[in-house]
Formats: structure tokens, C-alpha cells, sequence
């Protein structure tokens, strides 16, 4: 959160935190004046909606609720999150007044105009108007009592609420002397206390009204602005004439001739150790009281950086911080770990100079045009010219063995006994020029440093040391020197110098630049380590020279001054402010054991402030251990041993969720939708000091397997999460890194997709497969009609040669035969005979590969199924009817086997259908223990066996085909009759194979 750029100086001197900004207290240092107080500046350029604020409040969550001019609003440190944005509108244009939580969590809203409004702490929302019981929609207070009972103030008296018995409203019949109530409290003995816009003071008990009439001290006015219980049972009241205390039925009466700000008192809070914050129309003040019967103020302006003078509402949060609304903004007051001294605390100035402690233990500071002031821890007590000074303008100091102060600057040179001016030192007195450092030597010689050169003083006058290269020594800028070495002196030009043993020469340091600024000499480990005007730290022992810049990690490179503390650190003054250094990462990284050092600055924000340059000493540390800084804005104080720390633990709250950028209720998360991918979930840790350290770590349980740090990011960001229960909780650390006791957490779930369910690849699986095996099918059968195509072209290309080719020259080869058996024996049927061989080898050579175009033809059916089927086709469409007893045998192994048994049947079954003229075929195929018989007989004209079946190819054939697979062809017709034909095959040749399968009859009457 950026902060305010209109605040001045002794605002951002209280803006010094450290990177671990400790705090014990969970209230605001009373000892400290509110311009000594860190403070902060919301506004509208910071992202506050609406500035004008009347009523604030922190609920048991963490969250602050500003109650605005027009709406309801809630911050957590660095967010301002408008009311109805993630709820409801209602109170959009609506003053909000008062702001209240019951012991259930649940925010109580008072508006003017809408009446009232419950916010639960599930989001809900529960109005409460006049139509609901409330006396009138104008509610100026909630508050409540002992009891529990919520009261509220309005225009139509005073109502109180529980939840049992609902609203029940007060007027003037109850002894009110008004109905137009403003404010209610309750003090610790029950006594009640209300007050109206136009009637006295009342007092009351269980409803029971009175005006209050004081005992003794002024009357109290009649219209009252603001009412505040304290703890002690007295009661504080603010009005237009100025701040009321009521105890013991006295009245004290302040105004601004006691130091309030302004008359007109608008809010109060209550404070630590009895004191009270008063918001006024010029500012704010606090009164602390210091006895029974005296106080002091201390008071916050505009000049002082306040965003507004008019102080409309005031409150005190968990961890001490007040907060306070005006009419432009929102202010919050923190301690820091640094005090500032400013002209609020007296300081002449606020451009500091030297600063030293005397050997008495005071504090001595000077200043750049005011003169030089003495700290008495309360007061500033100042010397100018007019006491004696020889120039306000203060350069160095130092405390010489007999406890006097010797105080140099422009122009010359004082010396101070018990606070008095008790000598002067100038040109006249040997001293030339600005003095600008001075040291006192192990000798007990005081030397200064002038801008014209070093001078010593011999107890009477300042004169030049009788020393080679003394006189090369012009613009002296620092002085320091140890138990062994009696000088180290820096000049601008000439570099660094030494004087030991009486000799006076150039420090024989390799690298030292001529900007040396300060000293701080380790006497015990002989270590010089030298602060230098651009070129950082220096670190010198035994001739061996380190330097430590920004970029090793120090935090500026302009060092004015250099105090070490109990704990080991190094704190530097520099131009950007203080920081500290741990003197171990210093070492270790003079020895090479790590690269970088780590710097803990002192400012913070954009606001940085500058440590004095060119005055010494420009920091100190007093016996007490506290170290005291120089600035150009005023005196610094740190105490390294009572840096605070923040231990209360910070709430963290998930304050929003974001699906594809679109925000989704909290309580209501659905991630189930198609495309929802990008999940945003928001968080805040709810400390108010110093947020924007808050650091984070988070996890998505079912998904991170370990925290994620986050560092002071408050968003978590999911893209394209699986299915399944999640719990996202994240905890936050506050500055000081004191986790969260509890984490927040979020639960949902992530429904699968129908292509994330499981069920759905089994499905694409199977259905892949299908598809394939359709394919497969496809392929085959495409790759099936192509064969069969090719076997059927082979069957037919068989069938022609069969019935052309081979049947021909079965018959050449019969007449051939018969003339062989005419011819006379003579070479001639020698020839023939030949002839007759050669005709029948190729014949059989002829009905082999014939053999091997039809065996690929063979019928996938299975040979039975195949033999019913041309039997079937065959008498299809004719008057003969069909009867089969066919019994399951196989030769599957014996291909051409089943081939030309097919074949012999199709003979003979065309044989029938063509020229029997049967009316009933008969197919039979039986099997026995030898092998099978295969029988085509028919009822029809019958034929002469014996003359017939000469020179018919069709019975040739199949008697050939018989021959050729070993089995026995009989043919029996008789005229008239019928025929048979008889085809038997041995058990050697073929594989038959009874499958106890009952016998086949199919008849078919056509």
C-alpha cells in the first residue's frame, strides 16, 4: 500500500520499521507523543472508495469495516473491498453510523435512512426497519450491555433487541427527556448512559431513565456529540464546548485553553492506562492523565500530516493501532521501533547536527541554525549566540577527560562547564575556519579538524601540529584513534592519514578512497572498519583491505557514521536512512565464506529520510545502549535490546474466488462445468502493521504435495486441475514471521468430464475395437468377394476345360482305343499305341492341374453342408423333390478329396434333373467303420446301363474322378425305374467321422 505523499518529516521518521518490526504491547506507547507514532494515509489515491469515514471496527475475523458517507466498506491492509460488491446494495447511498459485532459473529450496520442490517458470518443478510419492530430507520448507535442486549439509538427512541423477545423501545414514558437518541454506553457497575441531539444527559438502569444532574463542576451541555464508558466506571462526553469527564457525579470540563485542539468534539476512544482519544474538528488528541489531578494533551493536525482536520470516528484494533476516519481519508498511528525528536518535542530544529553523550550522561545535540540543545529525556534546553555560542550552526562535538564540551562550528570553537559557555575559540585564537570534527587522543590532547587543515590545542590556543605532512592536510573531514594508533585522519584531498609513534605520514592502505567519513575502531581484535562517502565500508586489519558496497548487498554506499550494539550489529547512518548489518555476515564475508551481506533497513515505503553528512559525530551510543541518530528532520533514538515484536497471531481469511475470472460465492464453489479451468483464489493476513510484509504459504491438498511459499503474494492461481476433492488452505505470517494459529481453508470439488470418467475409455476401448474388427471384417470380406471372384473365374475356366478340352480328348482318346484294337499288329499300332499313351499322360496331367483350380474352390461351408447345398440350387425351380440323409463327415485335410466327391454328386445330381424326368432325387452320404458312401438315386425314366454309358462323358468323367481320389464309382439304372449312382471311399484314403448326429430328411414338394 503506498503511502501518503503529503506527509511530513516527523511522520516518516516514524515510519522506521525493520524489516522485523517487533512489538510487544498491544497498545500505543502512551510515554510517546502522537507525532512520535508511525503514521499511515489511506485514501482515494490508495484505493479507498469513499473517505469519508464515521464508524470503524474490527471483527473477531481480522477485518476492518469502515462505515463511509454512502457505503459499507472492508479492508484487509491493502484491499478496500466495497460492501456490495460480494453481497448486497442496500446500503449503497446509505451514511453508515455505527458498526457492531455480537458475541455470535454477526455485523450489526446502522444507517441513516435504512434502518438495520445483520450481516452473518455465512454472507447472509437480515434487515431490520421499522416494519420489523425498529422505532425509526434513522440509527445513530448499536451498543450493548452486560447482557447481551443489542441497543440502538434512533430518532424514535432507544430500542433494544435479543433474539427471543425482538425489539422493545424506550421513549420519554421511560424517563428519556428525548426520543431523538444519539448515544449509549454502559459502565462497568451497569449504570447506563444515553444522550439525545436536543435533551440533557439521562442515567439509567434496566430500561429505567433519569436526567443526570452532576454533583459538582460545570453544567453539561444539552446536546452531547459522543459518549465514552471507561474502564474506572467515570464516563467521557465530547460536545461542541469541549471534552466532559463524569466520575463520582463530578464534572471536569477541557477546552482548548487546556490544550485540546478544537471545542468541537466529534468521536472518542478509549486509551491505555486511563487515557482517551478525542477526534475533533482540528484534529486529534489524546489525554493522558499523569495523577489524580493533572493531564497532559498531546495533540495530531493537518500540520503534522493528519488527512484531514475533521475526525469523524475513532478506534483502537487488536493489535494497539489507532485508527482514525476523517472527512478525506483513513489514519492509522503504530508504534515504531524508532523514536523521533522533532520540533513537536522541543527541538530547537529539525536539522540536526552532531550528537554526543557527556561524561554526566547528557545528551548533547546541535543543530544546523538553532544552536546546541541539552536532552533531558522530557525537555530540550537550547544555547544560542545569545548564551554565548560562537554560531548556531553546530559541526562537531567532543568530551574532553575533565568531562567539559567542546562544541565546534562555523567559525570557531566553545567550550562548555555544566552547560555554560566557559570559552570561545576562533581565528583569533589560532583556529582557521569551519571546525568540522574533534577528538581527544590517548594523550588527552584535543585535536580539531578544520576546513582548512588539522590544529591541536596546547591548553592555551589551537595551533598547527609540528608533524611531516601535516601541513599537506587541508579539508579535515573525520578524526579517530586507538590505543596504538594516536591519529587516523581523513582529508579531502590527501586521503587518509596516521600519526603513531610520533610519526605523522599517508596511511599505507591500498584502496582507501580520499572520502572517509567515519570511524569505528574493534580495539580488541586491532580492526579499523571506515565509512566512506560513495564507496561504502571499508574493512582494515593488519594491511589487509575489504570493501563492502551496494552490490555485495549493503544498503547505501554514503556512510556518515558507524555504532556497533550488544548483539553483534553494525548500525549505520547513511543517506538513505539507518539500517543495520549483522558484524558476523560482515566478517564472513571478509573471509570469503559468502558473497553477500544482508542489510535490515530502517525506512520503509517510498517516505525515506537522510542521516546528517558532514557534521561529528553523526550518531552515538549512550550507556544505556540506546543509539541516537542525526538526521536532516530531526533526532532519532533506537534502543537495539527493547526492539518490540509483533507476537499476536494474524488471521488469515480467503476474501474471494475466481472461475475463468468470473468471482464465485465462497459457499457456493461449483467447479463441475465444462471449460472452468482457471481457478483464482484470494487471501489476506489480517495485520495492520506494516501488511505489506505479511508474508504466505499455501496448498492444495489433493494436488501440491508440499506448501508453496507465496512471499507476500495473496493470490493462488490453478490451471487445468483433474477431477477430484480438493481443501486449498493457506497461512499467513506477519512481519516478525508469527504464523497464523489457524489456516483458512476452502473445500471443493472438481467433477469429471465424460471424458475424465473411468467408464469412458472402457467405452472408447470397446467401441475402438469394434470399429476395428468392423474394419477387419470389411477388409476381409472385401479381400473374400475379390477371391471368390478369382475362384470362381478358376472354377469356371476349370468347368470349360472340363467340358471341352478334357471331355474332348477323353474321347480322341476312346476312339483311338477302339482303332488300336481294329489295327493289325504292325508299327503302325506301335505308333498308335504311343499316341494313345502320350494322349493319356496328358489327360492326367491335364485333370491334375484341373485338380488344383478347382481344390481352391472348395466351399467354406464344410462338405456335408456343401452337398446339401448343390443338391438344393440343382432341383431348385423343378418338379423334383429332394430328400437328404446326410451325416456330418469331414476330409478337411484331403481337400481334392472333397472336390471331386462334389463333383461326382453335381454329375450325377444334373445328370437326374436334366434327363431323368424324376419325381423324387435322394442324396445320401452315410458313413461306416471302412470309410463313407456317398448314393445320388431317383425315380425317373431309367437308362441302358450298358449301352448308354458308352461315349458319355459326363459318367466318364466321374468315373475318372473316382480313379483319381481311390474310390469305387457304381452306376445301376433300370428303365422305368430309376437310377443309382454309388460312389464308396475307404477309410485309408479319407477321414470320416460320425458325429452321432441323426440323419437329415429334408423333402421338398414342388
Amino acid at each position: 500500500m503506498p503511502f501518503n505523499r503529503s506527509l511530513t518529516f516527523p511522520i516518516a521518521l516514524a515510519l522506521l520499521l525493520s524489516g522485523a518490526v517487533p512489538r510487544q504491547s498491544f497498545a500505543l506507547d502512551p510515554n510517546r507523543t502522537l507525532t512520535q507514532y508511525v503514521h499511515r494515509i489511506w485514501g482515494q489515491d490508495e484505493g479507498l472508495i469513499q473517505p469519508t469515514i464515521y464508524s470503524i471496527l474490527q471483527t473477531s475475523n481480522g477485518f476492518l469495516w469502515l462505515g463511509t458517507q454512502d457505503r459499507l466498506i472492508r479492508f484487509d491492509g491493502i484491499r478496500f473491498h466495497e460492501f456490495s460488491e460480494f453481497n448486497d446494495s442496500q446500503f449503497e447511498h446509505s451514511l453508515i453510523r455505527s458498526l457492531f459485532e455480537d458475541r455470535d459473529g454477526n455485523l450489526w450496520i446502522a444507517s441513516l435512512g435504512n434502518g438495520v442490517a445483520r450481516l452473518a458470518p455465512d454472507g447472509s443478510v437480515t434487515r431490520f426497519t421499522t416494519r420489523q419492530g425498529l422505532p425509526n430507520d434513522e440509527v445513530f448507535c448499536i451498543v450493548s450491555d452486560a447482557q447481551d442486549h443489542i441497543w440502538f439509538c434512533t430518532n424514535g427512541g432507544l430500542a433494544r433487541w435479543d433474539a427471543r423477545d425482538g425489539f422493545r423501545t424506550f421513549t420519554t414514558a421511560d424517563g428519556l427527556p428525548s426520543n431523538q437518541t444519539h448515544s449509549f454506553c454502559e459502565s462497568k457497575d451497569g449504570t447506563q448512559w444515553v444522550t439525545a441531539f436536543d435533551a440533557p444527559l439521562s442515567i439509567g438502569r434496566n430500561g429505567h431513565f433519569q436526567p443526570f444532574h452532576a454533583q459538582s463542576g460545570p453544567p453539561l451541555p444539552r446536546a452531547i456529540s459522543a459518549l465514552q464508558c471507561a474502564e474506572d466506571n467515570s464516563v467521557w462526553a465530547g460536545s461542541d464546548n469541549g471534552l466532559f469527564h463524569i466520575e463520582n457525579g463530578a464534572v471536569r470540563q477541557f477546552t482548548s485553553r487546556d490544550g485540546l485542539l478544537d471545542d468541537s468534539v466529534f468521536a472518542l476512544a478509549a486509551g491505555p492506562h486511563g487515557s482517551i482519544w478525542i477526534g475533533t474538528r482540528s484534529g486529534i488528541n489524546r489525554y493522558r492523565p499523569i495523577d489524580g489531578s493533572r493531564g497532559e494533551f498531546s495533540t495530531y493536525s493537518t500540520r503534522d500530516g493528519l488527512s484531514h482536520s475533521s475526525v469523524l470516528a475513532l478506534y483502537v484494533d487488536r493489535e494497539g493501532t489507532l485508527w482514525a476516519g476523517t472527512k478525506n481519508g483513513l489514519d492509522q498511528f503504530t508504534d515504531g521501533n524508532v523514536t523521533p525528536y522533532t520540533t513537536h518535542e522541543g527541538m530547537p530544529g529539525n536539522d540536526a547536527g552532531p550528537v554526543i553523550e557527556d561524561s554526566a550522561g547528557r545528551l548533547w545535540v546541535g543543530t544546523q541554525d538553532c544552536g546546541l540543545s541539552e536532552f533531558d529525556g522530557h525537555r530540550f534546553h537550547t544555547l544560542t549566540t545569545r548564551n554565548g555560542l560562537v554560531s548556531n550552526r553546530i559541526l562537531s562535538l567532543e568530551v574532553d577527560r575533565r568531562g567539559d564540551l567542546w562544541a565546534g562550528g562555523e567559525g570557531g570553537l566553545n567550550r562548555l562547564r555544566d552547560g555554560r559557555v566557559i570559552s570561545t575559540f576562533t581565528r583569533r585564537n589560532g583556529l582557521p575556519g569551519d571546525v568540522q570534527s574533534l577528538f581527544v587522543d590517548k594523550t588527552g590532547q584535543l585535536w580539531a579538524g578544520t576546513d582548512e587543515g588539522l590544529r591541536v590545542f596546547n591548553g592555551v590556543r589551537f595551533e598547527r601540529p609540528n608533524l611531516p605532512q601535516a601541513s599537506k592536510v587541508t579539508d579535515v573531514l573525520a578524526i579517530a584513534g586507538t590505543q596504538h594508533v594516536q591519529l587516523f585522519v581523513s582529508a579531502d584531498p590527501g586521503g587518509l592519514y596516521v600519526l603513531k609513534d610520533g610519526v605523522f605520514r599517508p596511511a599505507s592502505i591500498t584502496g582507501v578512497p580520499h572520502s572517509v567519513s567515519s570511524f569505528y575502531i574493534d580495539q580488541v581484535r586491532h580492526i579499523a572498519w571506515f565509512g566512506t562517502l560513495g564507496s561504502g565500508l571499508l574493512r582494515w586489519q593488519n594491511g589487509a583491505l575489504t570493501h563492502i558496497h551496494t552490490k555485495d548487498g549493503l544498503y547505501d554506499n554514503r556512510i556518515y557514521s558507524i555504532l556497533k550494539d550488544d548483539s553483534g550489529n553494525f548500525w549505520l547512518a547513511s543517506s538513505k536512512g539507518i539500517f543495520r548489518v549483522s558484524e558476523k555476515d560482515l566478517e564472513d564475508f571478509s573471509a570469503g565464506r559468502i558473497r553477500t551481506v544482508t542489510s535490515i533497513p530502517f525506512t520503509t515505503g517510498q517516505l525515506r529520510f537522510e542521516c546528517q553528512s558532514d557534521v561529528q559525530p553523526a550518531a552515538w551510543r549512550t550507556h544505556d545502549g540506546r543509539l541516537w541518530f542525526s538526521t536532516t528532520s530531526g533526532l532519532v533514538v533506537v534502543d537495539p535490546r527493547h526492539l518490540g515484536r509483533t507476537t499476536i497471531p494474524p488471521p488469515v481469511q480467503i476474501t474471494a474466488t475466481f472461475l475463468n475470472g468470473q468471482p464465485k460465492n465462497l459457499n457456493g464453489l461449483d467447479l463441475h462445468g465444462p471449460f472452468q479451468k482457471n481457478l483464482e483464489i484470494r487471501y489476506a493476513g489480517l495485520s495492520f502493521i506494516s501488511p505489506e510484509k505479511v508474508t504466505f504459504r499455501y496448498m492444495l491438498e489433493g494436488y501440491d504435495k508440499s506448501w508453496v511459499e507465496a512471499g507476500t503474494r495473496r493470490e493462488a492461481f490453478f490451471t487445468n486441475l483433474p477431477p477430484g476433492h480438493f481443501h486449498f488452505k493457506v497461512q499467513a505470517r506477519n512481519a516478525d514471521g508469527i504464523p497464523s494459529t489457524r489456516n483458512a481453508g476452502l473445500d471443493f470439488v472438481i467433477e469429471p468430464l465424460i471424458y475424465q470418467r473411468s467408464w469412458f475409455w472402457v467405452l472408447v476401448a470397446g467401441c475402438l475395437a469394434l470399429l476395428i474388427a468392423a474394419g477387419y471384417r470389411l477388409r476381409i470380406n472385401r479381400l473374400q468377394s475379390r477371391f471368390d471372384l478369382v475362384l470362381a473365374e478358376r472354377g469356371r475356366i476349370a468347368r470349360e476345360l472340363h467340358d471341352t478340352l478334357l471331355q474332348g480328348l477323353s474321347g480322341v482318346t476312346m476312339q483311338l482305343q477302339a482303332l488300336w484294337t481294329r489295327l493289325p499288329l504292325s508299327r503302325d499300332r506301335e505308333a498308335l499305341a504311343d499316341i494313345i499313351e502320350d494322349a493319356g499322360r496328358c489327360s492326367t496331367e491335364a485333370r491334375q492341374s484341373l485338380w488344383g483350380l478347382r481344390v481352391m474352390d472348395a466351399s467354406p461351408l464344410g462338405f456335408p453342408a456343401s452337398l446339401a447345398k448343390i443338391a438344393r440350387e440343382a432341383t431348385g425351380g423343378t418338379a423334383t423333390s429332394l430328400v437328404l440323409d446326410i451325416d456330418r463327415v469331414s476330409h478337411g485335410q484331403f481337400g481334392e478329396i472333397e472336390f471331386q466327391l462334389l463333383r461326382i454328386a453335381q454329375e450325377a445330381i444334373t445328370n437326374v434333373v436334366r434327363h431323368a424326368a424324376a419325381d423324387t432325387l435322394t442324396v445320401s452320404l452315410k458313413a461306416t467303420g471302412q470309410g463313407f458312401v456317398l448314393s445320388i438315386a431317383d425315380d425317373g425314366d431309367g437308362f441302358d446301363v450298358d449301352r448308354d454309358l458308352f461315349g458319355h462323358f459326363g459318367l466318364v468323367g466321374m468315373r475318372e474322378r473316382a480313379a483319381e481320389i481311390g474310390a469305387t464309382l457304381s452306376v445301376s439304372s433300370t428303365r422305368g425305374v430309376g437310377s443309382r449312382v454309388t460312389v464308396s471311399l475307404a477309410a485309408p484314403t479319407a477321414t470320416a467321422a460320425k458325429r452321432n448326429l441323426p440323419s437329415a430328411f429334408v423333402h421338398l414338394q414342388k
